[in-house]
């Protein structure tokens, strides 16, 4: 009598282990997502924490796109009142224009003054979908 495994016992491990990689890739990934929204979340915090001193020290919030925010929190900038620098930026965190970019390689979204009452002034994401949805869906806002 020979001893082993039939191709059935093989069939049937290799399934449940299939099984169990494919939970196991799914739960990664929603948690890899979570993760990515999370360090989204904590750019902006930061943002609007730099744009605060940098409001505190010159008087007024710094005009233009993302890219002249990025230029006056890590400065130099000329203004006598400029005591920074605010926020300083890694070279990956920034694209080819210097532009402050998410998670998802888009750039982070600044408007000043702002379009929404109770902020003076919108900073956002466009989110997972890399999409303007105006501040809807899976946009990542200050407001």
């Amino acid at each position: 009598m020979r001893r082993g495994f039939t191709l059935i016992e093989l069939l049937v491990v290799i399934a449940i282990i299939s099984i169990l990689a494919s939970l196991i890739m799914t739960a990664n990934q929603s948690a890899r997502r979570r993760a990515t929204i999370t360090r989204a979340k904590a750019e902006i915090a930061a943002l609007e924490s730099g744009l605060e001193q940098y409001q505190q020290d010159i008087g007024t919030y710094p005009e233009g796109d993302i890219a002249n925010v990025v230029k006056v929190l890590n400065g130099p900038d000329d203004h006598p009142d400029w005591f920074g620098p605010y926020m300083e930026f890694k070279e990956d965190q920034l694209d080819d224009k210097k532009r402050f970019i998410d998670p998802w390689g888009n750039p982070y979204q600044y408007i000043y003054p702002g379009k929404h009452n109770q902020y003076k002034y919108d900073l956002y994401s466009f989110g997972p979908n890399g999409k303007d949805d105006n501040g809807q869906k899976d946009d990542i806002r200050n407001w």
